[in-house]
C-alpha cells in the first residue's frame, strides 16, 4: 500500500471513530498515533512520547501542525506524498510556542468537542494495533530484519566484551537495517540471573550473554531476545531454558482470536507450574499486545482485552538465567512467528498439536 492510500485509509478510520464517539475533532499529539497515521517517524527524541508534529482532524479538515524546524523535513521525508488529504499545513515559530495554541484555536470547531488522543486511547488502540493485509506485510518485513539484526549481533559477541559494547553491536546491526533499537538491554553471566530489565553496564562477558531488543521502523515495534554462551551450557541452565521455551510455545499457541488476556494470564500461571517454576512469573511481566508501543497492553490477571486476528503479540517468559521472546502475528488459521531466523539454533517444542521452533542458546 502506498503512503497516500494508507494515510487516506487511516484518516477515514479516525473520522468514523469521531462519529462513533460523537466528537467533532481529535488532536493527535503522541508519537504512537502520529506515526501510525503517517506511516513514518514522528520523533526527534526517540524517548519522548509527544510527537514532533500534531494533526487536528475533523469531518472535513486534517491540519498538520509543526514548528518551522520540522515542517519541510516531515513532508518530504516522513509523510512522503503530495499532502493529499492534508487540508491545511500550519507552522509555528520554534521560539514562540504561543503560536501553537493560536493555530489550534483557529481550527478547532466552534462549540464542538476537541479531544486529545490521550482521551481517545480506547478507540485509537483498536485502530493502531489491527494490521490488515498490506500493513501486515510491512510488519513481516520488519520482523525479518529484527531477527537478522539480533542474530548477527549474537554471533558478533566476543568473550571479554562489555555489556555496553554488546549493546553497541546490537544497535549497529539494527541501524544498518533501518531499525531503531528503542529498547536495547544486555546482561552477562551472573546479571542474567539477577536482572530482568538489564540496562547495559561495563561488566564483561566471561561465559554467557543475553541480548534483548525492541526495534522500531515507521512506528511499528517488534521484540526479540537471544542467548549466547561460550562453551557447553550446564544442565541446570538447559533445564531453565527448556522451561521458558515450553512456556513461550504454549503461550504462542494459546493466543487465539476471542481469548481474553485475563484468561491467558491464568493459563500462563499453569504453564509455569507445569514447567516446574510456579513462582517465577511474579518477577517480570510476561509481555502482551504490541504495535506502535513496545507493549500496547500487558497481560495481567484483570485485563479484559480480547485477542483479535490481525494483532501482534510478544510474550517474554523468564526464569532466572533464561528467557524466550519473539513477536507473533495472530491469524485465524494459526499464528505466525515474525522474528524467527533460520540461521539461529532452535529447539522444537510441541504445543496445541503444532511444533514451534523456539530460539536455543547459541553455543560459541
Amino acid at each position: 500500500m502506498d503512503k497516500q492510500r494508507r494515510f487516506d485509509k487511516r484518516l477515514g478510520e479516525i473520522r468514523s471513530a469521531l462519529q462513533s464517539m460523537k466528537v467533532e475533532a481529535l488532536r493527535l499529539t503522541l508519537q504512537k498515533n502520529v506515526s501510525w497515521l503517517i506511516g513514518g517517524r514522528s520523533h526527534v527524541n526517540s524517548a519522548s512520547e509527544p510527537a514532533c508534529c500534531q494533526f487536528l482532524i475533523t469531518s472535513d479538515k486534517c491540519v498538520l501542525i509543526s514548528n518551522n524546524i520540522e515542517n519541510r523535513r516531515l513532508i518530504e521525508e516522513e509523510i512522503g506524498f503530495a499532502q493529499g488529504g492534508i487540508t491545511d499545513n500550519e507552522m509555528w515559530s520554534w521560539f514562540d510556542p504561543s503560536e501553537l495554541g493560536a493555530i489550534v484555536a483557529r481550527h478547532a470547531p466552534a462549540g464542538g468537542r476537541l479531544l486529545l488522543d490521550s482521551e481517545a486511547e480506547g478507540d485509537l488502540l483498536g485502530l493502531r494495533t489491527k494490521l490488515d493485509g498490506e500493513d501486515s506485510q510491512e510488519a513481516r518485513a520488519i520482523g525479518r530484519l529484527t531477527a537478522e539484526a539480533i542474530s548477527q549481533a549474537a554471533f558478533d559477541v566476543a568473550r571479554g566484551d562489555s555489556e555496553f559494547k554488546i549493546a553497541g553491536k546490537l544497535a549497529y546491526r539494527c541501524l544498518e537495517r533501518g531499525l531503531e533499537p528503542i529498547v536495547n538491554l544486555v546482561a552477562v553471566d551472573e546479571r542474567i540471573y539477577e536482572r530482568r530489565h538489564p540496562l547495559p553496564t561495563d561488566k564483561c562477558v566471561g561465559e554467557y550473554a543475553m541480548l534483548i531488543v525492541c526495534t522500531r521502523k515507521n512506528g511499528i515495534v517488534l521484540s526479540a531476545t537471544r542467548l549466547v554462551r561460550f562453551g557447553p551450557a550446564p544442565d541446570e541452565l538447559k533445564r531453565r531454558h527448556r522451561a521458558v521455551a515450553e512456556i513461550d510455545a504454549r503461550l504462542i499457541d494459546a493466543t487465539r482470536p476471542g481469548v481474553k488476556l485475563a484468561d491467558l494470564f491464568r493459563q500462563m500461571q499453569a504453564f509455569y507450574r507445569e514447567a516446574g517454576f510456579p513462582e517465577e512469573y511474579r518477577h517480570h511481566h510476561q509481555g502482551g499486545l504490541v504495535g506502535y508501543n513496545s507493549r500496547e497492553k500487558i497481560m495481567t490477571k484483570a485485563e479484559s482485552l480480547v485477542v483479535e486476528a490481525g494483532q501482534m503479540y510478544a510474550w517474554n517468559p523468564s526464569v532466572a538465567g533464561a528467557k524466550s521472546e519473539d513477536t507473533i502475528f495472530v491469524e485465524q488459521a494459526g499464528n505466525e512467528l515474525l522474528t524467527s531466523s533460520g540461521d539461529f539454533p532452535s529447539i522444537s517444542v510441541k504445543a496445541g498439536g503444532r511444533v514451534w521452533e523456539r530460539p536455543d542458546i547459541l553455543i560459541r
